[in-house]
């Protein structure tokens, strides 16, 4: 047991180097929510994809395309229908489907994510002074490999989180010119997030 929980943190910490490496490489996330999204993004320069909408039914199909052209997949699980929003549906899907790793709400699928070797993003929403102290206190303690702050069309809320917390930051949500995402990015976040298509391309 303690080897198998071993070998899953060294493989987490590989697969999250690597995605590190993909964003530093192309630092936009196509954010995918239909069919007509996801073959959009499958054909994009984006190197890392979001699954935000899904059924028991199809995502297992859409999981396989995404891998088959080479790019990381993260499924957003509360965003999953027929998926129970619990531990069991995390390790269904790594045991079924594996993807590069979960994109979360629910700080307590953190830690079952991690402990099976999945890559994963704590996503928050941060819209006022309350959330952005309990945001920091909720990642400080389940330490995700990555987290996703939004909106993100608040520059100088991602400046305050990065003082705080030294994990890599995404910026998600409401993004929707080539200036904010230069925006964002000047201000140090690793990468941005979007539904947008003609910001894939950038």
């Amino acid at each position: 047991m303690v080897l198998s929980v071993a070998f899953s943190s060294v493989r987490r910490v590989m697969k999250t180097k690597e995605l590190l490496d993909q964003l530093e490489a192309y630092p936009i996330i196509a954010a995918v929510r239909d069919e007509e999204g996801m073959a959009e993004a499958l054909t994009s320069p984006v190197k890392v994809i979001f699954l935000l909408s899904g059924t028991l039914s199809n995502i297992r199909s859409r999981i396989n395309k995404v891998k088959e052209s080479g790019k990381a997949v993260f499924v957003h699980l509360e965003m999953m229908e027929g998926l129970s929003k619990d531990q069991a549906a995390v390790e269904f899907l790594h045991m079924e489907m594996k993807p590069t790793g979960i994109l979360t709400t629910k700080p307590n699928l953190i830690q079952k994510a991690r402990s099976l070797g999945l890559v994963t993003i704590q996503r928050l929403f941060m819209l006022d002074s309350l959330s952005i102290q309990t945001g920091v206190k909720m990642v400080n303690i389940n330490r995700p490999d990555l987290i996703e702050i939004m909106p993100a069309i608040i520059p100088k809320v991602m400046v305050r989180v990065k003082k705080e917390i030294t994990l890599p930051i995404i910026a998600g949500g409401m993004v929707e010119t080539k200036e904010e995402i230069i925006e964002l990015l000047k201000v140090g976040v690793t990468a941005v997030s979007t539904s947008k298509t003609d910001l894939w391309y950038l």
